[in-house]
């Protein structure tokens, strides 16, 4: 038996970078994929050949000793099955470790086929055998690979064997600071069953084969990646291509390759096919070609609310005379991005933009979000006005940036490195690996704006030294340096975060300070985490909660909520929220208050846009799995009072109403300051702000006057001013409205008036 092995040769890194485009699947069938041939050609005579291995397995958990379950002699009869993709314990393995994987194929292989077997996710590790003889190992939950296994099928039956293996870390008094596996929010962190300080924080652990895995049968060369970087020229742009390709038994021959760009979505131009082609010498196994294709008049990919994002399919196809010998397709956008050093503003194709942003972790279950759950989830974040998301210490589904791309949201993409690990340095050559298997496999989507190296690392986040007694000041400064060296040599075209530090999440009102605290100035450009917990519907609650603990009356029933992440000492001791005498009272309390807290950080932040606020990410959006947490959308997707004070406040144009309190007294004169913030790149003439005063259902005073809504701008244009006003509930309500009466935006802020003299 081949034993495991924590890094791959350089070999298998690189043919285990990326996965073909088209997937044509057919369960237990061979499915041909005929390239279509470039304009003024006739389709050639060979075609690719696709065979998806999704479906049933046969699976055995395993030991970590030496296991010869691989052997094709060993009959796998008796071993329970599994449908796949999927992470095993949504199959009902709940299970850390050794997971063995048989599958049996009939093949019929054409002459001079090049074979290669792709995975496009395996967490964590695996270890794969063809008909009883190792082929390759991989490591890291994320990243797509293949191994070309030509010389190791036979015609007809052939065994697949794949031992994973997704550990949990080493239990110890402080194994959470001493991370050795590169699975960030997925091993360790506060919105995971047990929450992050739990002896219990590793269960329900995430492994398995949870992304599709096929044989791709070329003819002699296959395609192995496709890098396409967009350049934007004065007159049009370019599309430059890099194009890897395996050619194992091809030394001496030269192969021709074809790109063709043609738009992907009805914004694209021009609507012909632009085409060009090279050739190139075969000098080994392996060799990779630069070609450039210019796009006149090409549209430019923007975020939605600055323009259409505009796609474009780039199709290259390898051939010897007439004979294709492998195709393959990626969608990609024309766009620039840059960040000023000095200002922290963010540019696209050389327009500042205000990052409105959330942060996101989908599932702890990669396999379960389909495409029609993560487009519920973007449109969710559409409709609320978002137009970036910061995917949080993980990486998600392939299909997440594909929508993102088609939706026109930018992604910031963190690398899933979440607070601390072992300092080793072999820890920190394998994080870089990864980290350049991440950008290798995201390269072409134009929404990513943005890689981040390592969220909240122990060097920067000092609270670790109230949670570990060995904590050091300085550990994990070379895993930074090595990993945010290793993301700007694969990416030079955009913007390296090394970390997101722990200035840049002020956390008031939830884990220090008061949420009044956020309508202080700030000094931060950036702000990656704001929020609070909520909890969650009271028919969601009841989906994952025993009824005798809905209502906590014991230690026991708390225990579980925080398993469920619940912060009791947070809710109560530092938000001070009231626990009132029933379920529904507590759901109300917590809800209330996480929507004010995020309509008066998100507003108090706009209106600090880019003097120094270029970006603010609220945190979070869904919950994971069935928990209570920083969400406004619970796990079964249902928003919270929260997710509507997002979606008012995170208006593009917005009628933003700033106070300098909640509660006054009588003898106090009610003050609000009136501002207009514009994040469009146009603005509005002719526009009315209306401004009311109300209680209950009667308007107090109400003021209707003409006001200038410049572009890109933020700027305080009126006040209110009130006194005498009696003990009550009060609201102000403000709205922006077109030259013809059309209510272009509204918002509305409530707030208190008490008994008694100025305090």
């Amino acid at each position: 038996m081949k034993p495991e092995r924590p890094i791959p040769s350089k070999d298998q890194a690189r043919t285990g970078a990326w996965v073909a485009a088209f997937l044509a699947m057919v369960i237990g069938c061979i499915a041909c994929i005929t390239p279509q041939a470039p304009p003024g050609e006739t389709p050639e005579s060979h075609a690719v050949q696709e065979l998806s291995l999704d479906g049933p397995w046969h699976y055995k958990t395993g030991g970590l000793g030496p296991e010869n379950l691989f052997d094709p002699a060993l009959s796998h009869g008796d071993w329970a099955l599994m449908d796949l993709p999927a992470n095993w314990y949504l199959r009902g393995l709940d299970h850390a470790g050794v997971v063995w994987f048989r599958k049996t194929v009939t093949l019929d292989l054409p002459k001079d086929a090049l074979v290669r077997l792709h995975f496009e996710g395996v967490d964590y590790a695996c270890d794969v055998w063809i008909n009883g003889t190792w082929v390759g190992h991989h490591q890291g939950y994320f990243a797509p690979f293949a191994f070309d296994v030509t010389d190791r099928l036979t015609q007809g039956e052939n065994l697949i064997a794949v031992r994973v293996n997704s550990p949990n870390e080493e239990y110890g008094r402080q194994w959470s600071l001493n991370k050795r596996l590169i699975k960030g929010v997925l091993n360790h962190h506060d919105t995971r069953p047990g929450g992050a300080w739990s002896h219990r924080g590793q269960e329900k652990n995430c492994g398995g084969i949870w992304a599709p895995v096929t044989l791709r049968i070329t003819q002699k060369a296959a395609i192995t990646r496709l890098a396409v970087t967009p350049k934007l020229t004065g007159s049009g742009a370019e599309a430059r291509v890099a194009i890897a390709l395996a050619t194992p038994d091809m030394e001496g021959e030269t192969v021709e390759v074809l790109l063709g760009i043609t738009p992907h979505t009805a914004e694209g131009q021009p609507k012909q096919t632009v085409t060009t082609r090279a050739e190139f010498p075969c000098t080994g196994p392996a060799l990779t070609g630069h070609m450039v294709l210019s796009v006149p008049e090409a549209s430019l990919w923007w975020p939605w609310d600055l323009g259409e994002p505009a796609l474009y399919r780039l199709t290259a196809t390898v051939r010897q005379g007439d004979t294709i010998l492998d195709t393959r397709t990626e969608t990609m956008g024309f766009r620039e991005i840059q960040r000023d050093p000095d200002s922290g503003t963010w540019f696209i194709n050389g327009r500042r933009i205000f990052l409105r942003g959330t942060n996101y972790i989908a599932s702890q279950w990669l396999s379960e979000m389909t495409e029609e759950r993560l487009a519920t989830d973007l449109q969710l974040m559409k409709e609320a006005h978002i137009n970036a998301i910061r995917v949080h210490a993980h990486v998600e589904p392939k299909a997440f940036y594909r929508l993102c791309d088609e939706m026109g949201l930018l992604v910031w993409q963190d690398m899933p490195l979440q607070w601390g690990y072992s300092d080793d340095r072999e820890v920190a050559a394998e994080a870089a690996r990864q980290a350049g298997e991440m950008v290798a496999s995201l390269y072409n989507h134009p929404g990513i704006f943005t890689w981040c190296g390592h969220n909240e690392p122990p060097w920067d986040a000092t609270w670790m030294k109230w949670k570990y007694p060995n904590y050091t000041p300085g550990q994990n400064r070379l895993l930074g340096e090595t990993v945010g060296r290793a993301l700007a040599k694969a990416d030079a075209t955009r913007p390296v975060q090394k970390i997101s530090p722990t200035a840049d999440h002020p956390w008031l009102g939830w884990y220090s300070g008061h949420w009044r605290d956020y309508a202080r100035p700030t000094d931060r450009a950036l702000i990656s985490e704001y929020g609070a917990q909520a909890l969650p519907a009271r028919k969601t609650l009841e989906s994952f909660l025993p009824p005798d603990a809905l209502w906590p009356r014991t230690r026991e029933a708390w225990d579980l909520w925080a398993y469920h992440n619940f912060q009791e000492r947070e809710s109560f001791e530092i938000a001070k929220i009231p626990r009132g005498e029933s379920i529904d009272e507590l759901i109300h309390a917590t809800q209330t208050y996480q929507a004010k807290l995020t309509q008066l950080a998100a507003e108090s932040y706009r209106r600090q846009r880019f003097a120094p606020v270029g970006g603010i990410f609220q945190f979070m959006f869904v919950e994971g799995w069935p928990s209570m947490n920083w969400a406004i959308v619970d796990y079964l997707r249902h928003p919270k009072p929260g997710y509507e004070a997002l979606k008012r406040a995170y208006q593009p144009l917005l009628p933003s109403i700033e106070m300098e309190k909640e509660t006054w007294t009588e003898s106090e004169t009610v003050t609000a300051r009136i501002w207009v913030i514009n994040d469009r790149p146009e603005g509005v003439p002719g526009a009315t702000l209306t401004l009311a005063l109300i209680q209950g259902d009667k308007i107090l005073t109400e003021t209707r006057a003409p006001v200038a809504v410049d572009a890109d701008s933020a700027r305080e244009v009126t006040h209110l001013s009130r006194s005498g006003l009696s003990a009550g509930a009060y609201r102000v309500e403000a709205a922006l409205l077109a030259p013809d009466g059309g209510v272009l935006a509204t918002n509305a802020l409530d707030f208190r008036v008490e008994k008694g003299d100025r305090p």
